[in-house]
């Protein structure tokens, strides 16, 4: 496998490239100095971790050179949203706003709370002082998953020093408290779900896809 990689000199762009070193796959880094090379290089699928601004291009970039494109930012519009919907017929893409598998695990735990309508729900979020979207994408899936069940949590963001990231999931009832946590101590983490996106993705049949479909 060799991965295109667009927004390699971000922040979790670098994390990749050291995380692909370690692990020898093959990779051409994209970002907007070089951003012409991504016509030209040979590679099994495109891993999108520049910005949600950029998405459109990213999409027609993956169309043009019918690869895969596993989308790893957030921050998303509706536009963006629509975009993805109507491109999913012509390639395929897989999109999550969390690549940490044990995050995934967390949000199935939500199920459970469908019948305790009685509860009182907190949902807490922490991320690193840099990051732009509050609440994070991340937050979005968590109050997501709870909608299906008509609850509607409250919400804390929490923007300090460089917690890579932090959710926690609260449920109050009379003397009782239960509480979910999972915490993400280095970005690796993310890097590492993001390749096994890339495994999953190559060869599959156009359309959506999503952590839901390998955890």
């Amino acid at each position: 496998m060799k991965i295109l990689l667009i927004g390699s000199s971000g922040r979790m762009g670098r994390n990749m490239q050291e995380v692909l070193k370690e692990k020898g796959i093959g990779y051409v880094g994209i970002d907007k100095n070089n951003r012409q090379d991504a016509e030209n290089c040979q590679c099994d699928v495109i891993l999108d971790f520049s910005s949600a601004s950029c998405l459109h291009e990213n999409l027609l970039l993956a169309e043009r050179k019918r690869l895969p494109i596993v989308v790893a930012t957030t921050n998303h519009t509706e536009e963006n949203i629509k975009e993805i919907e109507r491109q999913k017929s012509k390639i395929a893409i897989f999109l999550d706003s969390n690549f940490s598998e044990l995050f995934h695990v967390m949000l199935k735990f939500i199920k459970q709370f469908q019948n305790l309508q009685t509860c009182d729900f907190v949902v807490q979020e922490s991320h690193h002082k840099h990051k732009k979207d509050t609440p994070s994408g991340s937050c979005k899936q968590i109050l997501k998953e709870f909608k299906k069940y008509e609850i509607s949590p409250t919400v804390s963001c929490f923007r300090v020093g460089e917690v890579v990231g932090e959710h926690k999931i609260c449920a109050y009832s009379g003397h009782e408290k239960l509480e979910i946590s999972h915490t993400a101590s280095n970005r690796k983490v993310f890097c590492e779900g993001a390749i096994k996106a890339c495994e999953f993705v190559i060869g599959k049949s156009c359309g959506l896809y999503c952590m839901d479909d390998i955890v």
